[in-house]
């Protein structure tokens, strides 16, 4: 059980640093890092506020999963 947890603990870290690194590749260039959207292809991308939410989200994971 004990390998079971450290395992699924590594996965959110790993998932963690994964949002993190490419919410910070979305704060270097947010038109390249807007979703595909069907409804409104040329939209605005996201605020700068939604990719700090997002990056903190993935923080939390890092520090979760240790």
């Amino acid at each position: 059980m004990r390998f079971l947890s450290k395992v699924i603990g590594y996965l959110i870290s790993s998932l963690g640093l994964g949002v993190v690194i490419f919410g910070l590749l979305a704060l270097a260039d947010p038109h390249g890092s807007q979703h595909a959207n069907d409804s409104d292809p040329f939209g605005l991308p996201p605020s700068n506020a939604q990719i700090l939410v997002l990056i903190s989200f993935g923080v939390l994971g890092l520090i979760l999963g240790f």
